[in-house]
Formats: structure tokens, C-alpha cells, sequence
């Protein structure tokens, strides 16, 4: 584990077994129900952005989709969440170019988290501002990104992969 001031990288996360099953039945496109969002932050008014794909496990506390839980939950448990505020997956289509960052926070949560589980290795990744530096995290395959829900960030969208799936969890 790599552990930086406001943030921790975690590389080999899930044991390999469990980390391609998941990411099988996750890439299975013609199975997993993956649903349009136009934007990639609410009501943004970017020409370029040309939004992204979500399934969302977990919303307000409550579940939503329950298929892939075998694995979410051994990603929750090695996370040691005690409540779970937000968790999904987003899928992103390759882009021509980089794109503009979106920064953004999650949540104001007082001692809540934010964890980034990428599926596959690309060029993408995200995107921390901390004390007005940016800094990039590489999205590598079974690798886990933690910050507070708070920390600014955005998503790198990829160049070189044509998806790029991220389950991306809001917790305490």
C-alpha cells in the first residue's frame, strides 16, 4: 500500500480468482444493465462531454442492484465500510482527445470516504486536486484509490482502451 498526506493507493486489491471473475461478468456488456448519464457532472453545459454509462449497487444507503454482490461485498469488507452512502459502477468510452477536467466532490460527510476500484489498465484515471495541485492516479487494473469525500477530484478519461469501468463507493 502506497499511503500519500490525503490519500492512499492500494495495488492487487482482491485476490487474482476474485478480481478477473468480477471483471468478466462487469465487461459482460450484453448482461450488465448499464444505463446512459448524459453528463459527466449534473447539468454541466460542456459540448464535448459526452457522457458515460452507470449501475448503481448502492444509492442513499439503500441497494439497488444486487447481481454482482459476491464481489462488492469483499471489496466492502476489505474496506472495512460500516455504512455505505453511494457505490456504482461508470463506464467511459474512449475518447479522440483528452478532455477537459471536471473537478468535483462527492459528498461534505464529516469522516467519509471515497473509493475508486478500477477494472482495467488505460490512460485515464483520476484527477486529486490537494492544496491546488494536481495529482494523478494511473487507473491500473485491481488497484483501489481512497481519499475523503470531500477532496476534489475528476475523472481522466482514457485514449488508448475502448472502455475504461471504474466502481467508484462513497462510505463510512
Amino acid at each position: 500500500m502506497k499511503k500519500k498526506n490525503n490519500y492512499k493507493i492500494i495495488d492487487n486489491f482482491l485476490d487474482d480468482e476474485t478480481f478477473k471473475q468480477f471483471q468478466k461478468q462487469i465487461f459482460d456488456t450484453n448482461n450488465t444493465p448499464w444505463f446512459y448519464r448524459s453528463d459527466i457532472l449534473y447539468k454541466l453545459e460542456d459540448k464535448n462531454d459526452t457522457g458515460y454509462f452507470s449501475l448503481c449497487f448502492f444509492n442513499n444507503f439503500k441497494q439497488d442492484y444486487v447481481l454482482l454482490d459476491q464481489y462488492l461485498y469483499k471489496i466492502y469488507k476489505k474496506l472495512n465500510c460500516k455504512s455505505i452512502i453511494q457505490s456504482r459502477a461508470n463506464l467511459f468510452l474512449k475518447k479522440q482527445n483528452k478532455t477537459k477536467l471536471f473537478f468535483h466532490k462527492d459528498y461534505d460527510y464529516k469522516n467519509s470516504y471515497t473509493a475508486v476500484f478500477y477494472l482495467n489498465t488505460n490512460n485515464g484515471g483520476t484527477v486529486l486536486n490537494i492544496e491546488n495541485k494536481q495529482i494523478k492516479i494511473n487507473s491500473v487494473a485491481n488497484r483501489v484509490l481512497i481519499f475523503n469525500t470531500d477532496t476534489m477530484h475528476a475523472a481522466d478519461i482514457q485514449t488508448d482502451e475502448k472502455i475504461r469501468i471504474i466502481v467508484n463507493i462513497n462510505y463510512f
